[in-house]
């Protein structure tokens, strides 16, 4: 599978460039498209080469997994903002997600919150957000930041697993987490997911 743009339909005949790494040769294929998926304005195009070599095969393997690699270290280096006005749990939270090897950093205002978020020198991974789901107007921007930049986030939920109405919508978002107890095994599962 590749992206890419185009009108482009099963059968379709391609000739692919693929630079696999530095100093290496850039590979030069010919394939016919099996499948093509719309989303989000780019195409998923699925190639078929029949001519690969085993080595070839080898060396794309090797830059497709090089490239996971690398996606997955950055994103592991990116901060989680923990959005909690009350210190106490704020710190308890940080500390926990700390504890998996995840940075965190923590805002107890509705203004530093957005500050950081808006702030173009810092890529938070995601959002964690407790009892500030019961601010209306915090829920406001919490719902804009999460809609609008598809912000992998996490709402904890009170003891008795209690949301607000505003929470219980941004719930049902593919890229929302809502672990069913606020525990530090749940908490690990959502930042898993």
């Amino acid at each position: 599978m590749v992206s890419g743009e185009g009108d482009l339909r099963p059968g379709h005949l391609v000739h692919v460039l693929i630079d696999l790494a530095a100093g290496e040769q850039t590979m030069s294929l010919t394939g016919a498209v099996r499948r093509v998926r719309d989303g989000n304005g780019a195409l998923g195009i699925a190639i078929a080469f029949p001519s690969l070599s085993a080595d070839q095969e080898d060396a794309i393997q090797d830059a497709v997994l090089r490239a996971l690699l690398r996606r997955d270290t950055r994103s592991q280096r990116r901060p989680l903002l923990v959005f909690e006005p009350r210190r106490r749990v704020r710190e308890e939270i940080e500390s926990e997600i700390r504890s998996f090897g995840i940075p965190a950093i923590g805002v107890d205002c509705l203004a530093d919150a957005v500050r950081e978020l808006e702030d173009e020198e810092t890529e938070y991974a995601g959002l964690v957000i407790h009892s500030v789901t019961h601010d209306p107007r915090a829920m406001e921007v919490i719902e804009f930041f999460t809609r609008s930049e598809d912000l992998p986030t996490i709402i904890l939920p009170d003891p008795n697993g209690a949301l607000c109405e505003r929470a219980e919508r941004l719930a049902r978002l593919p890229h929302v987490r809502v672990p069913r107890i606020w525990s530090r095994a749940e908490l690990r599962r959502a930042l898993n997911h």
